[in-house]
């Protein structure tokens, strides 16, 4: 304890806030002396998926091995989680909420967010060759991100990844009044499944008759090649290329795919939207006012006509946020980290 105590000081405090959505990776890490905020990194990593990258880690481990006071800072993913308009624990199970089977943390204004134990653990596992020192609700963020626009009227704020959408309702000193918490990237790829399969059937029907007949047509429109001189190889190799001018590159073809995407995250985001509301309007254990507008914050830049669709759908005027998830965890790391350590437990 007394070396660790001579060598603290030595060291700045490392907070790194780590982001892992659809295919994309984002790391920040924030580095503080002296309790201020001296210099910061960021980086983005492509991933499968919901996965953890090697890059990523190799990168956070190369942080660490020359600060050692260095922790993680990451979302959690639980399906189980989400935020409740009291912060009396025996309202809890009005809720269906089990103290006993959640973690929580209750905030001034009579509101409070949870996590299942399991989800938590679940998150941990993502993160295990890591480590994940602090988890974060994402409602933690999303009030974080909302608290300064924050007016006497009624709002639904919005935080709109690729994987999933956490909603919040609230309004100037009222804490938090419903939330939501809804996967996104499940419900896309149950319909892009159905739509390949759809096409896969029509294709394979053209293939079983054409496919001979194809073959044919692709063999004949090949020009004679005089291959009796070596000088000619780039010729023939210019032939079996042939002529795709006019075929989408394959950038081009990935954004359009991600476009594509996107439509469908909205759609399915606006109902969505449309069952919470109707849920907080209906629901008695609400203390439900007329929400006014609609306040989405966008952190992977999709396309502002593309969620504009979310306006039409509800009828809700829609303002829209760029933000940074992975910054907005490594500060809420720091609170964590500053809160741990007046208890003596880092």
């Amino acid at each position: 304890m007394n070396l660790f105590r001579l060598i603290r000081p030595l060291f700045p405090t490392i907070i790194v806030g780590i982001e892992i959505d659809n295919k994309t990776c984002n790391v920040v890490a924030h580095f503080y002396k002296g309790g201020k905020l001296i210099s910061s990194q960021n980086k983005e990593f492509r991933t499968n998926p919901g996965e953890l990258p090697i890059q990523a880690v190799r990168y956070i481990q190369k942080i660490h091995a020359k600060n050692p006071f260095t922790y993680t800072s990451v979302l959690s993913y639980s399906i189980i989680q989400g935020v409740l308009n009291t912060d009396k624990e025996e309202e809890f199970k009005n809720f269906g909420v089990n103290c006993a089977e959640v973690a929580y943390k209750r905030f001034d204004n009579n509101w409070s967010v949870f996590v299942s134990n399991e989800g938590i653990a679940e998150t941990k596992k993502r993160f295990l060759r890591l480590g994940a020192d602090f988890v974060i609700s994402p409602f933690l963020v999303l009030y974080h991100l909302a608290k300064d626009t924050f007016q006497d009227t009624c709002k639904l704020y919005v935080l709109f990844q690729r994987s999933n959408i956490t909603m919040l309702v609230t309004k100037k000193n009222c804490g938090a009044l419903f939330g939501g918490y809804y996967i996104l990237e499940s419900e896309i790829d149950a319909e892009l499944t159905v739509v390949r399969n759809s096409l896969s059937e029509d294709e394979d029907d053209i293939q079983q008759t054409d496919i001979e007949k194809d073959l044919q047509d692709e063999l004949s429109g090949i020009e004679e090649v005089d291959l009796s001189n070596d000088a000619n190889d780039d010729e023939l190799i210019e032939v079996l290329k042939g002529n795709d001018t006019d075929a989408p590159k394959s950038d081009e073809d990935q954004e359009n795919r991600e476009d594509l995407n996107d439509f469908s995250r909205v759609n399915t985001a606006a109902k969505f939207i449309q069952s919470a509301l109707n849920e907080f309007y209906s629901n008695a254990l609400y203390d439900s006012e007329f929400v006014s507008e609609i306040v989405i914050f966008n952190p992977h830049d999709i396309k502002q006509e593309t969620l504009q669709q979310i306006q039409q759908i509800t009828m809700l005027e829609v303002n829209i946020f760029s933000c940074d998830i992975a910054k907005e965890l490594a500060n809420l790391g720091y609170d964590s980290y500053q809160s741990f350590k007046a208890k003596g437990q880092v």
